[in-house]
């Protein structure tokens, strides 16, 4: 008899869960709240309305819409038997079926469902209606573009840095061996955040997924206007190739730096405006560059923007740039050039120790006199090292003070207190010194050397 109620209760329990009455809801989101409350309200009241799928109930009514595609496509809110909040995307059968089956097939690729940047798929529907499919996908709060629309450019500018650096993740995640995906449509309206602040790359509609060695996909060209690479705006050879263009995994970064350059700047082109965007897009001439202040991310934008692929960085490589890295990175990072061999000897012979010191520029006059005595005496040896105004004396200087700067014998002098930290001093006297030495070193084989490695791949 007690089996037998449990197993009752248990029925009855199940039943209230799927019926009308029973939603159960993990509040999450903020944006969609007051649609989700309609949505359960509508279900009780209109059972009959809502649709499911594979667990997820929903209704294609414009009281539960949240954004749109190409196509016909649309999206609206909805909610598992969970409780978790979901994104029904809609799509025309006639138009996206093979779209709807290849962004199932990528999202299903160990590459995305291992990653953090990436919007989580979780079913495709391509039975049940004979005019419409169904995407089933985790609930997102905005699209890019929405957000810079509603944020200041002073806002914009404080949270850039993270966006970027979530968006090159998620395609560091896309383009790992040996089966790299090429996203193909990267722009603001994919990329979405959720409600815990993450951003996540979205819409792989049209995304391929290369075949091991391979590094180059060719066909006619996709995507949309304004948000295409160089390579994938124009034909190799009209006469041979019916007119296909060509997709990498540079072609994605590139248009990455499109997208970093719309964020940091609330909506601009770095290629101008129309009608001389594509123009400027052909010949390698992103005018929107000069409008930029910070040299720091005007270096990373102009490395992501090269006109030929082979010049850009990978995501990983991006990555690594001073402008997505923190404080403390970078000045390891000065230190460890700081202490290779060429530096500590004024090699001469060396391009990177004459790229340094091309720049003429007298770092000495910098600093305050009595603190550049103080920082070129070691009170342990008694000994006075001259540096002379070469920035590769300057960086042997911040390598030794890193270094030995706590071995400085008591008591103190102010002077000491006054430097403070070695790490926030010299950045804070040199902030473009980390930048003008990572691009040194990027376009050479030290970056290859085992100290060096980790700053710059």
């Amino acid at each position: 008899m007690i089996s037998l109620s449990n197993q009752l209760y248990q029925s009855l329990f199940v039943y209230y869960l799927e019926s009308s009455e029973g939603w159960k809801w993990e509040e999450n989101s903020i944006v969609h709240h007051e649609k989700l409350i309609k949505l359960q309200e509508y279900g009780k009241s209109y059972p009959k309305e809502i649709k499911q799928i594979n667990g997820v109930r929903f209704c294609c009514s414009q009281a539960f819409f949240v954004g749109k595609g190409n196509d016909g496509t649309r999206v609206y809110v909805g909610l598992g038997k969970d409780g978790y909040e979901r994104a029904v995307k809609r799509l025309p059968r006639d138009f996206c079926v093979c779209f709807a089956e290849q962004e199932k097939k990528v999202l299903n690729e160990t590459n995305i469902t291992q990653s953090n940047n990436v919007v989580r798929y979780w079913f495709l529907d391509d039975e049940s209606d004979k005019d419409w499919l169904f995407l089933i996908l985790d609930l997102c709060e905005e699209t890019l573009k929405e957000f810079v629309d509603r944020s200041s450019l002073d806002d914009l500018t404080t949270n850039a840095p993270d966006i970027i650096q979530q968006v090159l993740k998620g395609l560091a995640d896309l383009h790992r061996e040996p089966n790299p995906i090429l996203h193909r449509d990267l722009k603001p309206s994919n990329i979405l955040r959720d409600v815990h602040g993450n951003w996540l790359l979205a819409d792989f509609g049209i995304s391929r997924i290369l075949t091991a060695g391979s590094s180059t996909h060719q066909s006619e060209q996709r995507g949309t206007d304004d948000w295409r690479a160089v390579e994938s705006s124009h034909p190799l050879n009209d006469t041979t190739d019916g007119g296909k263009v060509c997709y990498k995994t540079k072609s994605d970064i590139q248009v990455a730096g499109i997208v970093a350059f719309y964020i940091v700047t609330k909506g601009e082109h770095p290629f101008g405006k129309n009608p001389d965007r594509l123009r400027n897009l052909l010949h390698g001439n992103p005018v929107g560059l000069s409008m930029l202040k910070d040299s720091v991310l005007k270096d990373l934008l102009s490395w992501m923007l090269s006109h030929d692929p082979k010049d850009r960085p990978s995501a990983k490589e991006a990555l690594k740039h001073p402008y997505l890295q923190p404080a403390k990175q970078q000045f390891e990072m000065l230190c460890k050039v700081g202490n290779q061999p060429e530096i500590k000897t004024h090699d001469i012979k060396s391009d990177v120790v004459r790229k340094f010191n091309s720049d003429r520029k007298n770092w000495t006059f910098l600093v305050r006199p009595d603190v550049l005595k103080y920082l070129s005496t070691d009170p342990l040896k008694g000994k006075t090292f001259h540096y002379k105004s070469s920035w590769t004396d300057c960086l042997r200087l911040i390598r030794n003070i890193n270094e030995h700067w706590h071995d400085r014998p008591r008591p103190r002098p102010k002077i000491f207190y006054l430097v403070g930290d070695p790490q926030e001093f010299f950045l804070n006297l040199f902030p473009n010194l980390p930048v003008k030495v990572h691009k040194t070193i990027r376009s050479c084989d030290w970056k290859e050397r085992v100290e060096l490695k980790e700053y710059f791949i």
